[in-house]
């Protein structure tokens, strides 16, 4: 039986990939709207996408550390993905990090996902069916993703959120995951319905 787990309070920081070169601008300017106080961005990927804390991460000095300490990992491996951003889409999701492991509990497959807002505009509410492949892999999976999930009140334009997601793959064959590399895994969204200002 497989079993997912969507974990948008408390960030997993995970193993991943370190290779690349491309320019990425980090932020620690605070930028205000006329009506809206924007979000502290934590890193500016491709000086373009705004990562910031969700809600809870805000609340969290752990998180808050933890993302502090991973952001040469996670801007190496935005640079891995990036192309898998589609710019038609309003709505993102690419993997930034993953593992896999084994306890009592089973086996599973975890990732750090980063959801961006790929519009102009702002949005205030989404949901959507996410679904996770792998190249030269026959296995995917797929599940709901929606606003209550990024632990958001609203995305900015360009603005995104990093959120950890499990799934079981107890049932699934070894060879599957013993090469996976980031740059493997795709995250597509389907059913797409958003609400915005």
């Amino acid at each position: 039986m497989k079993k997912k787990l969507l974990i948008g309070v408390t960030l997993l920081f995970l193993s991943g990939c370190y290779n690349s070169t491309n320019k990425v601008i980090e932020s620690d300017n605070t930028s205000k709207s006329s009506e809206n106080k924007i979000k502290k961005a934590v890193i500016i990927f491709d000086n373009t996408y705004r990562l910031v804390y969700n809600n809870n991460q805000e609340k969290n000095e752990v998180d808050k550390t933890n993302m502090v300490e991973m952001k040469p990992l996670l801007i190496r491996n935005f640079e891995k993905v990036e192309n898998k951003i589609n710019k038609s889409m309003e709505i993102n999701v690419v993997p930034l990090t993953y593992t896999i492991t084994s306890n009592q509990n089973g086996k599973f497959i975890t990732f750090n996902i980063f959801v961006i807002n790929t519009t102009d505009k702002e949005i205030t509410n989404f949901e959507s069916i996410m679904t996770f492949s792998f190249t030269d892999n026959s296995y995917s999976f797929s599940d709901s993703l929606n606003m209550k999930d990024i632990d958001m009140d609203k995305l900015s334009r360009n603005e995104g959120v990093i959120i950890s997601y499990s799934q079981s793959i107890v049932d699934q064959s070894e060879e599957y995951f013993n090469n996976l590399k980031l740059e493997d895994i795709s995250i597509n969204l389907s059913e797409v319905k958003i609400d915005r200002n």
